[in-house]
């Protein structure tokens, strides 16, 4: 449905000093960038009673070849997350809540969430009604490589199915031809998930049952939507409307029906990477170019970016920039100073001179009681990680020796270097898996640079 995403660019200006090191750090004059998204209804009345209509057809149709497929017994389900990462997938986080169903069924700007926030939104004369996990960042991007794979929150029989519609809709205009599955429950109550990829859906047809977490589809842009997401709808045993999430101002139902209700925030990073652009591709519907760079040179601009989950006002980045020997070049605290946002991201620039020794830099990024980590090089063998479609997976990782390397096409070469950029070990597999000792290096962090069908991916390992 509806999906309003914010980034937050921060831009250069002046010269700031670090408040917890007194080093120099890269200044900042933050400016705020929002899309413009227009509130109208992502579906009539009309739409959903048509939707109705066939799911009463398709229960016919099912009951004259399975007269005890609908028996309505028991309670209503509780339900695993709707949601979970393509395998293989080895980034920090692929996903936002962007929108909880609307508890304020006065519309036109009156909004509640269960929580009694405002993480939701109406029209003129209707209210949302489900949730939207959004893909973040590129969402485009990571549409294509089917990352957000959406899985039945609950067993069931699929009571209705939709596929073959167009998926790369940019318009919230309460567009019936949406890609999805609707499920019901043993108890009677029903599980909407909508705007799938197209083609990207279960073989399994009307009339069939599925398991807890078993696939679905794969997250896209199909029907009234305006980014890839999922749309997430329950309605109870009668019918009714309910928000899955238990909270305060919730007053559909007085449970929650999840098995572990997630926390209403939860703040992250999502991605962090360097960049040779300051470009950011949101032209709806198109693949973004991400502008990712690994390696630099004296005279080059380091653009680093932090992509956020649910960043909050007055919450603290500690961020530390080490050279290939472990010193110290920049050593800061980034405080934000903006209001919520389910998604946004940082971005400050880092002027590599000739002071700049050779080898593999390291960024970690302290936030909200998490460590996240990547690095960039200086005149080294990396390059931009152009890899990530192609489901490479890494075990274990960290290792105290041998380390496993699984692709889906043919692994060419395999480089390992040290963070002073010194080749440690390479091999040639020429097959989709590849064995690596490290039995004899010695403990640290170690760059892997996995070449496959002519492009380069880049992981960090590291030896116990």
């Amino acid at each position: 449905m509806k999906t309003p995403l914010f980034y937050l660019i921060f831009g250069i200006s002046t010269a700031m000093i670090s408040q917890n090191s007194g080093k120099l750090v890269p200044p900042n004059a933050p400016s705020l960038h929002t899309p413009s998204i227009e509130k109208t209804e992502c579906i009539t009345d009309a739409q959903r009673q048509e939707v109705r209509r066939q799911i009463a057809l398709n229960k016919e149709r099912i009951l004259r070849q399975n007269p005890n497929a609908f028996q309505h017994k028991g309670n209503s389900p509780l339900f695993v997350m709707p949601l979970r990462a393509k395998a293989g997938f080895d980034d920090y986080g692929y996903y936002i809540v962007n929108n909880q169903v609307d508890h304020n069924l006065t519309p036109n700007g009156n909004l509640l969430d269960y929580e009694c926030g405002q993480r939701s939104y109406d029209w003129a004369t209707g209210n949302h009604e489900g949730t939207d996990y959004v893909l973040w960042p590129y969402p485009w991007k990571r549409m294509q490589e089917e990352v957000m794979e959406v899985v039945a929150a609950a067993p069931g029989t699929i009571i209705d199915k939709r596929d073959g519609h167009f998926d790369l809709n940019c318009v919230n205009n309460g567009n019936p031809k949406w890609n999805g599955i609707i499920i019901e429950h043993s108890d009677g109550s029903q599980a909407w998930y909508w705007h799938f990829k197209d083609g990207a859906i279960t073989s399994k047809n009307i009339g069939d049952t599925v398991s807890e977490g078993e696939y679905l589809g794969a997250a896209g842009s199909s029907g009234s939507s305006t980014i890839p997401h999922l749309h997430f709808e329950i309605y109870d045993a009668g019918n009714n409307l309910i928000d899955p999430y238990q909270g305060p101002c919730n007053s559909m139902n007085f449970d929650s029906w999840f098995v572990n209700q997630p926390d209403y925030y939860v703040p992250a990073i999502n991605h962090l990477s360097t960049h040779n652009s300051t470009n950011f591709d949101d032209d709806c519907g198109i693949v973004e170019n991400t502008y990712e760079e690994l390696n630099f040179e004296p005279g080059e601009i380091v653009y680093f970016r932090i992509f956020y989950r649910d960043l909050q006002t007055d919450s603290d980045t500690h961020i530390t920039v080490r050279r290939p020997d472990n010193s110290i070049l920049y050593d800061y605290v980034f405080t934000s100073p903006w209001p919520f946002y389910t998604g946004a991201y940082a971005q400050w620039e880092y002027p590599v001179d000739g002071s700049w020794p050779d080898g593999v830099y390291t960024i970690t990024a302290e936030f909200a009681g998490n460590t996240y980590e990547t690095i960039f090089g200086v005149n080294t063998n990396l390059g931009v990680n152009e890899l990530d479609s192609l489901n490479i997976s890494i075990y274990p990782n960290p290792t105290t020796g041998q380390l496993y390397i699984k692709a889906s096409s043919q692994i060419e070469s395999v480089a390992l270097f040290d963070l002073l950029g010194r080749s440690v070990l390479e091999i040639s597999p020429l097959a989709e898996t590849a064995t690596l000792n490290l039995e004899a290096l010695s403990s640290g962090m170690y760059v892997a640079v996995i070449s496959s069908k002519g492009k380069r991916a880049v992981r960090n390992i590291i030896k116990e």
